[in-house]
Formats: structure tokens, sequence, C-alpha cells
């Protein structure tokens, strides 16, 4: 186990100590990553054409291990997008060549050596920060590492970034600048050679900046990692803080270099920095054009160096090396050894899926258990509705005089519980894709797991919600107490149930929220409409075929079966005149619902409910994986 390790601020008049150096980790390889004639294209629409649109123009660049690297630029530069294409976050659209030292980039080896933390803090707010980082090392350390040492390692890294007394804190609760910690603490379990960061300080106040900005240069300095950055406007202390600065100016490279070089690169090219100027703003005001366009295209041409391969990329301007910028080429001098290798990195073994399942399942207990108001409200409006519903159609159940509000209650009841399965989920997906595209594109877990996990609290629950209904209005409403009647009529109602909610899912998933809460909804009106409000022989032609499809048409005409069909005896008839339906063979074959034969009807419920999960699935990993 390594040993314990404390970092602190460089700031001199910042008292807040977060620790001693030292090491934390197992010393990794160090990996360069460098690109060359990188170019980036994106589809836009110009007066109803199609056009597309340069945002990156051939740029070349290198990052350097044990360096924390800024992106910088006005807004519109490209910065975000690199940051994404180096990340392998965006690859659609992109071209050129990516070097991990001098190693052309593998997606499968990029993704097992770095991570992305991006702009917004997307954890899990339910969680407290001892939490988060348990589930995160139980899913991304293999199983060869024991829960001892999984434990004390996020004990560790808590106490590295200055989080041990917000363990047991929501993470709601947390402030920005400790959330950003937590984003890299999550991710520094699997002690990444890379990490890319989107914009980490906004949001945050001069003094978090300055300590979160300390806090990324020793994890740079320390373990030798390779920390990118982008960043739009700092102040001068801030800017000093890197190790270089790579500018952009419309999707060109202007500046790759040390910050202290900035002004004297600049001065040699007659572009002067005012007395008293942050030189971070001077190198913006640059960039965007204040010194002239032609300065600009001058400062592009220049920083399209040629690179001289010997293992590595040179710098344009470095510290550590001595470099000659003669006639637009890089040189770099014969005595400084290469010390970096085409590295194969060992892929860690991921925890089997079932326990992946396993622990991202105790994760959604504990939000689940965090938010009970939700929950008791799911299952009070459930209760409440069944004593209303027992009430109106109190008796119905056994009488012959009103078989037909009888029918009614049952589609009402149908209708309900689709209703209801389908709306409780539909926007789930919605409100937690961004902290699930993190996840996953980090690889916490695979897409399987995670389906099983959430179907595994839902459905539960969901039956829980149906049984509250169930009970109470089955016994309200008098219909007969037959353990088969009874067990089919529950059956049907929560298989019915769990089908919609996968449809909510399936919606959630595919379309927007503002979409999906209005079609999920007409979707479901529409295949109620068949088998209640239309006789199987007044169905136009070409809507046959939606008869057969509709899952709730399937659940309706069972239901009604179970309730009336099976050899049901003569009902009583509380109307002395007459009573048309007394014998219940004789409404289901008005009805036409004689010939329901329900075990097809309930298998074919069964395959919509796997077939919609099947394909909310796919859905998922499609838009999860595509970049």
């Amino acid at each position: 186990m390594a040993t314990d390790v404390k970092y602190r601020t460089d700031d001199a008049s910042n008292n807040n100590v977060i620790g001693k150096k030292g090491q934390l980790f197992p010393k990794k390889a160090e990996v360069d990553l460098s690109f060359e004639n990188l170019t980036y294209t994106v589809n836009t629409f110009s007066k109803f054409k199609k056009v597309k649109k340069e945002i990156l123009h051939g740029i070349n660049g290198s990052f350097q291990s044990g360096q924390l690297t800024a992106i910088m630029g006005p807004s519109g530069c490209g910065k975000s997008t690199l940051l994404n294409v180096l990340a392998g976050y965006s690859i659609s659209g992109s071209s050129g060549q990516v070097y991990l030292n001098d190693s052309l980039r593998d997606e499968k080896q990029m993704a097992n050596i770095s991570c992305y933390i991006q702009q917004d803090d997307y954890v899990r707010d339910l969680l407290t920060v001892r939490e988060s980082m348990t589930v995160a090392a139980h899913l991304k350390l293999p199983t060869t590492v024991s829960a001892i040492s999984k434990a004390s390692q996020v004990e560790d890294l808590l106490d590295a970034l200055g989080l041990s007394i917000h363990g047991d804190t929501v993470t709601k609760r947390l402030s920005g600048g400790q959330k950003k910690r937590l984003s890299i603490a999550l991710e520094l379990i699997t002690n990444p050679s890379i990490l890319f960061l989107d914009e980490p300080t906004t949001g945050l106040d001069s003094q978090s900046c300055s300590q979160f900005v300390s806090l990324m240069a020793d994890l740079a300095h320390n373990q030798s990692r390779t920390m990118v950055c982008t960043l739009h406007q700092p102040s001068a202390l801030l800017f000093e803080k890197f190790d270089q600065i790579y500018a952009l100016s419309s999707g060109q490279c202007i500046y790759q270099g040390p910050p202290n070089f900035v002004i004297p690169y600049f001065a040699e090219r007659t572009i002067v920095c005012p007395p008293y100027h942050n030189p971070a703003d001077f190198l913006i005001e640059v960039a965007i054009g204040e010194y002239g366009t032609d300065v600009l295209v001058k400062l592009a041409d220049t920083t399209k160096i040629t690179y001289i391969k010997d293992h590595n990329n040179c710098h344009l301007i470095s510290e550590d090396q001595e470099l000659q910028l003669e006639n637009g080429t890089c040189l770099k001098n014969n005595n400084i050894a290469d010390k970096r290798q085409t590295f194969k990195s060992k892929i860690l073994n991921k925890p089997p899926y079932y326990l992946q399942a396993y622990h991202l399942y105790l994760r959604n207990v504990i939000m689940y258990k965090r938010n009970k108001a939700n929950l008791m409200l799911r299952v009070l409006a459930h209760f409440v509705i069944a004593l209303i519903f027992g009430y109106l159609y109190r008796g119905v159940g056994n009488d012959a005089s009103v078989v037909i509000s009888n029918m009614v209650f049952v589609y009402g009841t149908n209708l309900f519980l689709v209703y209801t399965g389908q709306m409780a989920v539909i926007v789930s997906f919605p409100l937690e894709y961004k902290v699930l595209k993190r996840e996953h594109f980090n690889s916490w877990f695979t897409l399987f797991p995670y389906m099983i996990s959430i179907l595994l609290v839902e459905i539960p629950f969901q039956i829980l919600c149906c049984l509250v209904y169930i009970v109470p209005s089955y016994i309200m409403t008098s219909q007969p107490l037959e353990l088969m009647r009874f067990s089919y009529f529950t059956i049907f109602l929560v298989v019915t149930s769990l089908t919609s909610q996968s449809t909510g899912f399936l919606c959630g998933a595919t379309m927007p929220v503002k979409v999906s809460v209005f079609v999920g909804p007409v979707f479901v009106v529409l295949l109620s409409v068949f088998g209640f409000a239309i006789r199987f022989t007044d169905i136009p032609a070409i809507y046959v075929w939606l008869h057969y499809f509709s899952f709730v048409r399937g659940s309706f005409q069972s239901l009604v079966y179970t309730l009336y069909g099976f050899g049901r005896g003569v009902l009583p008839c509380s109307d002395e005149m007459y009573c048309h339906y007394k014998n219940p063979m004789k409404f289901l074959t008005e009805m036409e619902f004689a010939q329901v034969n329900i075990y097809p009807e309930f298998f074919y419920i069964c395959f919509f409910f796997l077939c919609t999960y099947v394909l909310t699935t796919t859905v998922i990993w499609y838009r999860l994986n595509k970049r």
C-alpha cells in the first residue's frame, strides 16, 4: 500500500495547508502527448444548406509529462474542442495524428491511462464524499485489491486533496471548489498518467482558484503526470503557476511555451505588452485580434513548425530544453537524452459484471433512501387513488346490473398503472445522462451492469406501488375473492405496469425531456383505444396491426376475461327488473372477449417488455459511445 501523502499550496500568502508532498501512488510510465496537423470540422447550416466549418486548422503541439499545461484563448477559439479531441471525447470530424510518446494513440490504451473531467461537476448529489469514493474504488479497481486496501487508498486520497473533513458530507452540499477536488479524486483512484480538465476554475473565487491550480501543479510535478486544462482569462498570479501555455486564436496556435516567455516572445515580433499589464490579458488581446489580424497570421505560420522525431516531439519554447528556432524548424540539442520510450500500459482488470451490478445496486439503494419524499409520494398517490376508485366503483365487481361500470373500473385501473409506471421514470435518464456519460467515458463500468442495477431498484418498487393500489381497490369494488382470479388480475396489472415503465425509459433515452413527456402519454393513449373504445370488427384495415401491437389492449382484454371468464357462474342482480349481463359469458361474447386466450397475451406483454429494454440499452449505448 502506498504511503500517505498530503499536498500543500504554493501560495505563500495562503495559510491553508493541504499537506506534505510525497508519494501516494506507484510511479507510472511518463507519457508525453503530442499531435500533428490536427483538424476538426463540424456540419452547420447556412441559408438552408449544409456547410462544413473547420474549428481546428491543422495545429501541432506537445504536452509533456510532469507539467501543468493551460490551453488558452478567447471564447469560440476551439479550446474545448481541442481538449475533447485529444481526450478522445470527440472523434467524428477530426483528422490528424495524436501520439502517446512516439506511438500513435490507441483508443483503448488512451482510455486506460487518461481521464477527462468536464467543466460542470457531474457527481451523484445524494451520496456522501466517502461513499462516492468507495463506490468508485470498487468499480474501477480490480478484485485483486482487497477491500481494506481500497478503503485505505480512499482515505489517502481524501486526505491528500483536503476532503477528509468533508467525508460524510452529501455532495450536493459541497462548495464549488470541493466538488472540483472530488471530481479529481474520483478519477485519481486508477492513477491515470494523463488528466484532461475543461475550465476547472469556472465558478471559483480567486482564493479557491489559486488553491486548485496549486493542487493540479502538485499532481503533475510529484507523479510526472501530464495535466492539460482549458483556461479562459486567469489572473497574473494564476497565470504564473502553469508550466506551459498553449494559446489558440480561431483554431490556430499562436504560442506554446512557459508563461514567463509570453512577453519576450511577442516583443521579438514587435507586439509590445503595455507596462503593468497582466500577461494573460495581453495574450487574450493578441488572440482576439486587437493588434491586427495580420499579426495572428504571422504567429500561426511561425508556430506551424516541423517536428523532428527522435522518440519525442519537441516544444516550440521550453525552459528545460535548449531549443533553437531556425526558419520555423524546432531543433533539439543533441546532448539531451531521450528519457521516454514507447510504453505498453497494462489494462486494469475490471470487476466482473455481477460485482459491478452489485456495487451499482448498492449505490442506487443509498440514493433512493435519501430521496424518501419522492418514494413516499409515489406510494401515497397509489394508495389514495385506490381509495378513490374503490369508493366510486364500490360493489361493481359482483353485480350483473353494473358490469359496464366494472369494465370502466378495469380500464381505468389498467390505464392508471400504465401512466404511473411510465411517467415515474420518463425523466430519470435525462436527469442523470451527463453524470452517466462522465462515468462511462472514464471506464467506471460497462452498460449492462448499470441497466441491471437500475432495474433491480425500479422494478421491485413499481411492483410495491402496484400492490398498494390493487389490493384495496380490488376488495372495495367487490371483485371475486378467488385466489386464481386475484392472482391473474394482479400479475397482468404488474407486468403491464412494468412494460409501460420500460417505454418510459425508452422515451427518456431517445428524446429530449420536453418531447418525451408529450410523446410517451400520447403513445399510451393510442394503444389504449384498441379493445375498449372500438371493437375489433370496427377497426379499419390499416389499423389492425395496432390492435395486435398494443400491449395495453392485450392486458385490458385479459383482465376482463380473468374476472368474467373461466366458467364464472351467474351474477347476482341488484336490479329487480332486469339484468342483461347476468350470465358473464353473454357480456364477453358481445364485447368480443369470449375467445381471448390470456396466456399468449401474457407472453406477448413479457416479450414487449424485454424488447423495449433491449432497445433502450442499445440507444443508451449508442448515445454514450457517439463521439
